[in-house]
């Protein structure tokens, strides 16, 4: 699968039920020996009234707490994160 493939695909929280954006708008962690990506660092957004701000902060979710990657959207597992 490429990049270019998914990087519109939205990130759907299965935990909260919340989109956290498109991969597009992500970092992707790499392990150096493989390339095998390791993580995804999401922008974290704090609302503020009726919209949503991007802070300075990140939230790490590991490549293995990706649930399904489907058509349309990417959902994952936050029940262990932050």
């Amino acid at each position: 699968m490429r990049l270019s493939e998914i990087g519109s695909k939205e990130i759907v929280d299965l935990s909260k039920g919340s989109s956290h954006g498109q991969l597009w708008d992500t970092e992707l962690l790499f392990e150096k020996k493989d390339g095998a990506i390791r993580a995804v660092l999401i922008p974290s957004y704090h609302s503020k009234g009726p919209f949503k701000h991007a802070s300075e902060e990140w939230i790490k979710l590991p490549w293995s707490n990706i649930v399904k990657i489907g058509e349309d959207m990417i959902i994952f597992q936050s029940a262990d994160l932050d």
